[in-house]
């Protein structure tokens, strides 16, 4: 059943793709029926739901709905790119830094994705930079923070490490994909020739338009961040629970009538959370059966001591064209890690497989497949209204960029780049 149990996983991801489905709905039923052809009892197969997995995205998610129903997180990043956008010179490397740490205090994750692409590649045009460029710097800014242990992408990132038997990697990790993704922001910036300023495509008044609801806080808003800063130094400090924590908070910020309950669960996003909870579980079936064994071994029959960190890398990465680094990619091969390094003698320290895995996953996002690029793409449109010749060049080229940092991100995954913080 090993070999079947992985074909259904991939079956899963295909099906949902080909007829435009949440793959996570496609994985709990496939679970459930994988489950019975191969002697899984019910009871097993709802033990191996991964409730802890939930209950992150759902409380984090829930309170960054929250956050952004009454835009507090939106005004914020606008008042920050404001004071900023008189340093033409340093404007990329601004977009990259303040994304990057708008990420890092960002319980969500996902708001430099849905909000900033817009500000920042308006701003940029009207400096004279490319605003695909600076749209995926801004993307990449997000990347470089997306597995802070506040956030819920790094959270489930690290329970899902931890529970491979690696659990004091979360700020290596994060290191790690802080230089991943600094790399990469420097190609883009070379290829894009961004040093190159070129006359504005938007006048003044474009511009403007992009700060003219600028307003200062208003009391939810300030009462909203204040929380945001105590849940965050919560989660950090007391090590509590991060989903729970956001559940509280969140209760805080309904009580004190900071949002509307109701646009609050509307804002949650429902498929997502299926759709990393429902891989999750089919995953946990695989596993009893042996599909992930045989994954490993799979692995290990062609890994070699220069092969085994770009295989994985760039693995990770075709899989997360298709589907959210957490739900497919880092839960599916984390658990090969040690496998794999034993079969070549374990020349890697795990950390390196570990970031190869968790930054391949992220190499995707600018793709128009995925959220980060669907944005920029979103925006471009909004702002320049292309036509669509002009729609089906940026996708080409949103598309072939994911591809060049996929292919980066598996060469250096080679170079022992991340082994900076290791003291062994």
């Amino acid at each position: 059943m090993a070999g079947i149990s992985l074909l259904v996983l991939v079956g899963a991801i295909a099906l949902g793709v080909a007829f435009g489905k949440n793959i996570g709905i496609i994985s709990l039923a496939a679970a459930m029926v994988l489950g019975f052809f191969g002697g899984v009892t019910g009871s097993a197969i709802v033990a191996g739901f991964p409730t802890g997995l939930f209950l992150n995205l759902t409380g984090m998610f829930f309170f960054f709905s929250i956050a952004q129903s009454n835009g507090s997180l939106e005004l914020f990043s606008k008042k920050m790119f404001k004071k900023i956008s008189s340093l033409a010179k340093f404007y990329p490397l601004m977009v990259f830094l303040v994304c990057l740490c708008i990420t890092i205090v960002d319980p969500g994750g996902l708001t430099v994705y849905t909000v900033m692409p817009l500000i920042t590649m308006s701003i940029g045009s009207y400096m004279g930079y490319s605003p695909v460029m600076i749209g995926i710097l801004a993307i990449s800014g997000a990347n470089a923070g997306m597995m802070t242990p506040v956030g819920v992408f790094g959270n489930t990132a690290n329970i899902i490490v931890s529970n491979a038997g690696y659990p004091d990697y979360t700020f290596p990790i994060l290191f790690n994909g802080m230089i991943m993704h600094t790399i990469v922001s420097i190609v883009i910036y070379v290829l894009y020739k961004g040093w190159k300023i070129k006359d504005n495509r938007l006048n003044n008044t474009s511009t403007n338009n992009v700060f003219e609801d600028i307003k200062p806080f208003n009391t939810k808003q300030k009462i909203t961040l204040v929380v945001l800063v105590c849940m965050i130094l919560s989660i950090m400090l007391l090590k509590t629970h991060a989903g729970l924590t956001a559940f509280v908070f969140s209760l805080v910020l309904l009580i004190a009538n900071c949002a509307d309950e109701k646009a609050a669960f509307a804002g949650t996003p429902w498929e997502a959370i299926f759709l990393c909870v429902g891989i999750g579980c089919l995953l946990n079936i695989v596993d009893i059966l042996g599909g992930l064994t045989l994954m490993a071994d799979l692995f290990a029959s062609i890994a070699t001591r220069w092969t085994a960190a770009p295989i994985l890398g760039f693995t990770s990465s075709v899989m997360s064209f298709f589907s959210l680094a957490i739900a497919g990619p880092i839960p599916t091969l984390i658990p090969t890690v040690a496998q794999v390094n034993a079969s070549i003698g374990n020349v890697f320290h795990p950390l390196e497989l570990i970031s190869a895995i968790i930054n391949g996953g992220f190499t995707a996002t600018i793709s128009p497949l995925s959220m980060g690029g669907a944005m920029i793409l979103a925006a471009y449109d909004q702002l320049f209204k292309p036509d669509v010749s002009e729609k089906n060049k940026l996708f080409r080229t949103l598309l072939l960029s994911a591809i060049t940092i996929s292919i980066i991100a598996a060469i250096l995954a080679n170079t022992g780049i991340y082994r900076i913080l290791i003291n062994e």
